[in-house]
């Protein structure tokens, strides 16, 4: 078969949104020339300009009202002019406009289409309105059952979709990054220029959106109870995009809890800020309640860094492997194995840091991912579906 041309929809495309985002790039990048790949998203007027960098040649369409289904005016068109010239259509997200408009215009075409949910089947059992019910059962399900596949972070993603009453092929593929930036060094200096307070700290690292379903508040409660027994000089730095003004309730926790001066709220960090945070850092902390597959961590892994994740973050395999302590996600769990942790010495947290290293140069990678997904767009195409 030639070379296939993927077409890329998400409602989702800017960092700020958190993994998704970043997945999509990956998913880009790790391609390359295995294929050719058309972006497809939906944009708020001041990120035009800035996703047009980070997705060149992407087609843009501007938000409109429902805003919280990213609903794309002029979308659907769109997508039915390029499909003639798509072999797959491959939809991220779940219970968004761009997927049901990619969807529904793939199956007018005659043309294969799969959906990545990013984990929001994992948590749709907490979030049962009446619309959503009514979601999942005139659009969603059909929609699924039209699908060629999808695309699961992890087996309990997959199991998830099963539970759901997926029926098409599931293919689990995890996240991945280039597999330089397992050996890449990540110089501390920046960050300790940009943060003062780090400077003769060791650093507790959370990076994620500040979002409720990310645990901060657990993450707190936990902290705060070590730090009345007494922490030495760790500080906690939590870094990431403000979500619907949940950054306020971060904020107003701190404070309640008398963290003030053993807590860094620097915002959302990129590029070389990012490198260098990672490597002021001595471990790395991820409380999620329910979690796809977080890039945030692999990044973690890379910088080798030991890991405190909860089991809702489904990557069992790392605390099997040694480089992370895991816990159920509630206070007090949380607060033991964080003590646990943290009570550590260099040379302990060094060493569990580098097994996780390890295993993502080992299983982690762009190559790897985008082996498997090119398998799995050529399956689809083949299969017309």
């Amino acid at each position: 078969m030639s070379t296939l041309t993927v077409g890329v929809v998400s409602g989702i495309l800017n960092p700020r949104y958190g993994g998704p985002p970043a997945v999509i790039r990956g998913h880009i990048a790790g391609l390359g020339d295995r294929a050719r790949v058309r972006v497809f998203g939906v944009a708020d007027p001041g990120d035009v300009a800035e996703l047009a960098a980070l997705y060149p040649g992407c087609e843009l369409y501007p938000r409109a009202w429902p805003g919280r289904w990213f609903r794309g005016r002029g979308l659907r068109r769109g997508l039915a002019r390029a499909l003639p010239g798509l072999d797959v259509v491959h939809a991220h997200m779940l219970w968004d406009h761009p997927v049901w408009a990619a969807g529904r215009e793939a199956l007018r075409a005659g043309k294969p289409f799969g959906i990545s949910p990013h984990g929001n089947i994992l948590n749709v059992g907490r979030l049962w309105p009446p619309h959503k019910v009514l979601y999942r059962d005139l659009v969603l399900r059909p929609l699924l059952r039209s699908a060629a596949f999808v695309h699961a972070l992890t087996g309990a993603e997959a199991e998830a979709c099963r539970r759901f009453g997926v029926e098409c092929p599931i293919r689990v593929i995890p996240n991945g990054l280039p597999a330089g930036d397992y050996d890449r060094p990540r110089d501390p200096s920046l960050a300790l220029e940009t943060w003062p307070a780090l400077k003769g700290r060791r650093v507790l690292l959370f990076m994620g959106r500040l979002a409720p379903l990310k645990g901060l508040d657990l993450l707190l409660e936990a902290y705060a109870r070590l730090r009345r027994r007494g922490l030495g000089d760790w500080i906690l730095v939590a870094a990431g995009h403000d979500y619907r003004g949940y950054a306020a309730r971060v904020a107003a926790m701190v404070r309640g809890l008398g963290l003030e001066g053993s807590v860094v709220l620097p915002g959302p960090v990129r590029g070389d800020l990012k490198d260098s945070l990672l490597g002021a850092s001595q471990a790395f902390v991820l409380p999620s309640r329910v979690e796809g597959f977080s890039v945030a961590l692999l990044e973690a892994m890379a910088a080798g860094l030991p890991c405190v994740i909860t089991t809702e973050c489904y990557f069992r395999e790392l605390a099997l492997a040694g480089a992370a302590w895991e816990a159920p996600a509630e206070v007090g769990p949380l607060a033991e194995v964080l003590g646990a942790c943290l009570g550590k010495g260099p040379d302990a947290l060094r060493s569990a840091g580098l097994r996780g290293k390890a295993l993502g140069r080992e299983r982690y990678t762009l190559d790897a991912v985008a082996d498997q997904l090119l398998e799995l767009y050529t399956e689809a195409a083949r299969s017309g579906r």
